[in-house]
């Protein structure tokens, strides 16, 4: 099972949930992001390969407040992240 979950907004409850492998067999190894499209690989430990297209309302972006100049970037992203991993936990 793939949980797609949106660190920014809630980092408690995914987004969406995908079944990925049929089998109870299977394990899912590797995951794998598009830079450009909204796609991603997951790899099993049999070889196997399936490959999701995110829906469009997962790519929505959040809308800002007025006064808010939006900022935009791998600069913003790495700062997001940043503020993330050094939030206590629960």
């Amino acid at each position: 099972m793939v949980h797609v979950f949106d660190l920014n907004a809630n980092k408690y409850k995914a987004l969406c949930q995908q079944p990925v492998v049929a089998k109870d067999t299977s394990q899912l190894t590797q995951i794998e992001f598009n830079p450009v499209h909204p796609i991603i690989i997951v790899g099993d430990d049999h070889g196997y390969i399936n490959c999701f297209k995110l829906s469009p309302n997962l790519r929505k972006k959040p809308t800002e407040t007025k006064g808010d100049e939006p900022v935009k970037g791998p600069e913003t992203e790495a700062t997001k992240m940043e503020k993330l991993l050094n939030f206590p936990h629960v």
